[in-house]
């Protein structure tokens, strides 16, 4: 999860183009949005005002993709981490001053004691057992359009009553009966201070909810 650092980095300004927004304050702007695809097939989506401009990176391969926000002089003012299949915070977190001197880390996930790589080492199993044509590898394109028709992996965790458990979700659509399709589901709960599946559950979805919480 090394997709960010803590060293200091400017936004160029001069790419950006003011809109044509008006505002009452006359100081007060925003600046058009826009989104380049560079050769490694990443999407990066540029968006900002007055206030100052927030830089979506959205990687092709990969569980994450990477969020910065800058001040209104360009330096920069945060970094992170997003996992695309699910909300929730993970890795690290850094936070800078206005001249761009890093300020504060926060690491989402100290007090977790089970890795992101190790629930997909997990996940792996399940999906050759249950024959999914999902790759969960660290440099996989992995799918983010989480549709009941769309084969897709999901992995997030959660804490209850004190503990901390991490979940696997595998969709797969079936059209065998046209007229009652179903999705079937593999949904794997784990407990994240051992690392153990404590259960699993395989079930088959005839209203394409949401993947069971267990």
């Amino acid at each position: 999860m090394s997709l960010i650092d803590s060293s200091n980095e400017k936004f160029d300004l001069s790419i950006l183009k003011k809109s044509d927004q008006k505002y009452e304050n006359p100081e007060h702007f925003s600046y058009e949005s826009h989104k380049t695809v560079k050769a490694d097939g990443r999407e990066e989506f540029v968006s900002g005002n007055y206030w100052g401009i927030k830089q979506r990176i959205i990687l092709s391969k990969g569980w994450f993709n990477i969020q910065k926000e800058y001040y209104p002089n360009g330096n920069i003012k945060s970094k992170r981490i997003y996992n695309k299949t699910s909300s929730g915070d993970y890795g690290p977190m850094y936070d800078f001053d206005e001249q761009g001197k890093l300020a504060k880390t926060i690491d989402f996930d100290e007090g977790w004691k089970t890795s992101f790589e190790a629930i997909t080492e997990i996940a792996k199993k399940y999906i050759q057992k249950y024959n999914y044509k999902i790759d969960v590898s660290a440099n996989a394109v992995i799918n983010a359009d989480q549709q009941w028709n769309k084969e897709y992996i999901k992995i997030w965790r959660k804490e209850s009553d004190g503990k901390k458990y991490w979940q696997i979700g595998l969709n797969k659509a079936h059209y065998d009966n046209p007229d009652d399709k179903k999705c079937e589901r593999v949904v794997i709960l784990v407990e994240d201070s051992s690392g153990k599946v404590l259960k699993n559950e395989h079930y088959f979805d005839r209203y394409n909810h949401f993947l069971k919480e267990l």
